[in-house]
């Protein structure tokens, strides 16, 4: 939540208004780590000398399994506040809770699509969005035939568009659907899964972008942005963005489309919220009331409105996108509803599809090597 990340300015405004609030009471200072995987490091590093920060919101990746045995349980203060409780979706407190124990407080609804660019569709003469995996692949033949790079992807900080790919092509059938919504699966040997690796392996050789390879997930949605590739994987976060004349042109936006994944696919959960890993009572009183804070109504709206982050609460007649609205629509109407990798998988398998993706992009490993590397890092 800084730099150029989407909800840098939400953050930044949150923050000065607690304090504003709080003023000789609380005092909230944030230390800014841009990049995923350098936040996600840092973290690490701290939990190691077991001196994480009071409170730390983790961007959807899954710490929780890392770090339960630093983290405050909520469950007691959730207890006491009723009327908080309730405020929470079952969806989102499932995603956050261990054992019945809450380690973290949800507030974005995990709603993924992909968009793409209908002037590029139209160019290569693609009539309508493709139902199956098969038509999906067809359609990037036709955007290759009119020379367009047909889809945006990443290695760096777990792939995260690849990953989504990835993880939309196994959640096609009854059982990836039932694997991409399994907590901390330990064997990845799963047909489903390795099928999709062999689609993901044929995009890189095939579909994306020479930086693909070793890129991150800016350099990807910035291929998208410049109009050099047709289609990214990506929630509705990033729809703000498409206004932003500093980083598109004037009518960008009005040639994005949104769209669910082949076979009725769509990320449809909760995601991974604020936790806290204060160690005395003053403390973790404190961050109870910033997390609260951060989590209210008020903040949720503000993220939807500003952010196009779609809240966990449900929150009526907000001033939002239209492409928002139909991102959601989508994922009300999915055939088949995932949870995504980073909120489920372990971190290290995580960290593994990284190393793994770039010897699966050149040919150096096979999908099953590629499926028995995860299995591995699981381990």
């Amino acid at each position: 939540m800084c730099g150029t990340a989407s909800q840098t300015e939400w953050a930044a405004e949150r923050v000065a208004t607690f304090n504003e609030q709080y003023a000789g009471q609380y005092k909230v200072v944030m230390e800014e780590i841009p990049g995923d995987q350098n936040y996600i490091d840092k973290l690490k590093v701290l939990y190691s000398a077991d001196d994480l920060p009071d409170v730390i919101v983790t961007g959807g990746y899954n710490l929780i399994d890392m770090m339960q045995d630093k983290l405050v349980d909520l469950t007691p203060y959730m207890e006491e506040d009723p009327e908080w409780a309730d405020f929470m979706s079952d969806v989102g407190v499932k995603v956050n809770s261990r054992d019945g124990k809450l380690y973290a407080v949800p507030y974005i609804r995990q709603i993924v699509g992909y968009y793409y660019n209908t002037e590029l569709f139209e160019q290569a003469g693609i009539e309508s969005v493709p139902a199956t995996w098969d038509e999906f692949f067809e359609a990037c033949d036709k955007l290759l035939a009119a020379g367009i790079t047909p889809v945006s992807m990443d290695t760096a900080d777990s792939g995260w568009c690849t990953s989504l790919m990835l993880g939309a092509m196994v959640g096609s059938t009854d059982s990836g659907e039932e694997f991409m919504n399994t907590n901390q699966p330990t064997d990845y040997n799963n047909q489903d899964l390795i099928d999709a690796a062999a689609r993901i392996q044929t995009m890189f050789q095939k579909y994306t972008t020479a930086d693909a390879i070793g890129g991150d997930y800016a350099a990807a949605a910035n291929n998208f942005f410049n109009e050099k590739t047709a289609i990214i994987a990506n929630g509705p976060w990033m729809v703000s963005k498409f206004y932003d004349t500093s980083v598109v042109s004037e009518d960008f936006a009005d040639k994005i489309a949104v769209a669910a994944y082949p076979e009725g696919v769509m990320y449809n959960s909760g995601q991974i919220g604020w936790s806290i890993a204060s160690k005395t009572p003053e403390k973790i009183e404190a961050s109870l009331a910033f997390v609260k804070f951060m989590t209210s109504e008020e903040s949720q709206r503000l993220d939807l409105e500003v952010c196009s982050v779609v809240p966990d609460c449900t929150i009526a007649d907000a001033d939002v996108y239209p492409l928002v609205n139909e991102t959601i629509a989508l994922a009300d109407t999915a055939e088949h509803s995932i949870n995504d990798y980073q909120s489920l998988w372990h971190a290290t398998v995580v960290d593994e599809v990284s190393v793994q993706y770039p010897l699966l992009a050149d040919g150096s490993i096979t999908p099953e090597q590629f499926a028995q590397a995860l299995t591995d890092a699981a381990a």
